[in-house]
């Protein structure tokens, strides 16, 4: 990401990858006063916590919990009005 920016930091990184150990690299990619939000169960607050204290980065971090309102119905709707996202999802889903 850094690379494709020229070395410009995000001012939102979402980090929603399940797999552990990716804490490291979100921070690494916020701005300064920038915002992380963890959308992940694999997300380890301790990890995220200490490593941007480690690496002197004052940033804001969230947790989503996974939830928001309407959020059923917007999906099914955005399946529904969208065939390239259909077939995308029934290739892989069947």
């Amino acid at each position: 990401m850094l690379e494709a920016t020229s070395g410009v930091e995000a001012d939102v990184v979402i980090s929603c990858v399940n797999v552990d150990g990716v804490e490291p690299s979100a921070i690494l990619l916020t701005r300064p006063r920038g915002k992380i939000y963890f959308f992940a169960m694999s997300t380890s607050f301790t990890a995220a916590a200490l490593g941007a204290e480690g690496m002197s980065k004052d940033i804001d971090m969230f947790i989503g919990n996974g939830y928001a309102e309407g959020h059923a119905d917007f999906t099914l709707d955005l399946v529904r009005s969208s065939p390239a996202l259909l077939a995308v999802l029934s290739r892989r889903y069947g």
